[in-house]
């Protein structure tokens, strides 16, 4: 890594952990390798003219920006890797802590594997040990066509967004009980107020629409504007799952999930 990338990197850790503008004086105790304090100002002068930091108040420090925590993340996190959560209790509490709000649910393990058409009058979903009854429907026969392979659940997510009710509700009755995890929706409605923006709310609390996501880092667009949303596979005290977390850009989300990786 260069000095540059040293540097920031530092800084950006510094602020996730105490959340406070990061001074020269500061980084200098926080960093392991011998810079001197003149080169330090240079490369935060530096940094902040490229729109990486930005100083808040003429006597304080720099904190990073949106962009170069976006930048951050995406090289720090890693969504296809698999979390392995040993104490679901223990993960909330963690959660609570850190002011990110997560959801788990587990995977149903059936997927999609037939329709069968019955005399043009019924339609019957075949999954690996369980069959739902549809109405016929040309246009919905064609379209679960293309779904064959697909998660249960994610089939349920899918049926919601493009108006299958009718399935919708079948699957539903299979798939509903709570979710493994279910933590900081305090967290969520705190961060609705702040940015002034709560149109995702609704959408994060249906616990199942993250099965409709891709495993992947999430940033503005899909949440507002400085927070970030992260989807990937969970073992939840031995149970498959799919976990998704969400919360401010600035939450210290590397040691969060670091906590649990094995």
């Amino acid at each position: 890594m260069s000095k540059r990338e040293i540097i920031l990197e530092a800084i950006i850790q510094e602020y996730l952990s105490s959340g406070e503008p990061i001074g020269s004086s500061e980084l200098k105790k926080c960093m392991d390798i011998e810079i001197s304090p003149s080169t330090i100002r240079i490369y935060l002068n530096k940094l902040a003219q490229e729109g990486a930091l930005v100083q808040l108040h003429v006597s304080s420090g720099r904190v990073p920006t949106n962009d170069a925590l976006v930048e951050y993340w995406t090289n720090k996190l890693d969504p296809m890797e698999t979390l392995e959560i040993g104490n679901a209790k223990s993960f909330e509490d963690s959660a609570n802590e850190y002011g990110i709000f997560c959801v788990a649910q587990k995977k149903s393990g059936e997927f999609l594997r037939e329709i069968i058409e019955v005399k043009g009058r019924f339609l019957i979903l075949t999954f690996d040990k369980k069959e739902i009854v549809l109405k016929y429907s040309d246009p919905v026969n064609r379209f679960l066509s293309n779904l064959i392979g697909v998660e249960m659940r994610e089939l349920k997510s899918i049926s919601a967004q493009v108006g299958l009710y009718e399935l919708y509700d079948k699957l539903d009755q299979i798939l509903s009980h709570e979710p493994l995890i279910s933590v900081g929706e305090a967290q969520l409605y705190e961060i609705a107020k702040e940015h002034s923006d709560g149109r995702f709310i609704e959408q994060l609390l249906n616990y199942e629409f993250s099965f409709g996501l891709k495993e992947g880092i999430y940033f503005d667009g899909f949440v507002p504007y400085g927070c970030l949303a992260i989807k990937q596979l969970a073992t939840i005290e031995d149970e498959e799952a799919s976990l998704f977390c969400f919360g401010e850009i600035d939450s210290d989300f590397e040691n969060f999930l670091k906590g649990e990786l094995k």
